[in-house]
């Protein structure tokens, strides 16, 4: 049995709706891809470069600081010669991460590939 829906949920005509406010911070282009390598380990912000190839660094610069200020990123400065910088989750987003998950899950049992089919 399915969990019951909240109550925030059924106010529509609301105009604070936390649902859409959370899709449009991961609504991004390249978001839910930064969040996926993430979710799988911290990276420095190369190995996301070439990872996230052939998003370029002031793209890629642009959704970490964006899910930074939305408090799922945390960026750290490693005290070390080159100044390399890593990016992990926070455990906002890695709540956020679990969930991308079970949507990712749904999609792959409901993806026909046919736009019309889904009608």
């Amino acid at each position: 049995m399915s969990e019951p829906i909240s109550p925030l949920w059924r106010l529509p005509g609301t105009q604070d709706c936390p649902v859409a406010d959370t899709l449009k911070t991961i609504g991004g282009k390249h978001t839910p891809r930064v969040l996926h390598c993430l979710a799988l380990k911290d990276h420095h912000f190369l190995e996301l470069q070439r990872t996230l190839s052939p998003i370029s660094r002031k793209v890629l610069v642009q959704e970490l600081r964006h899910l930074e200020e939305a408090g799922l990123v945390a960026r750290t400065q490693l005290d070390d010669a080159r100044r390399r910088v890593r990016y992990g989750l926070t455990p906002k987003g890695r709540g956020l991460a679990e969930i991308l998950g079970r949507i990712f899950l749904w999609a792959v049992e409901h993806h026909t590939g046919n736009e019309a089919s889904a009608a």
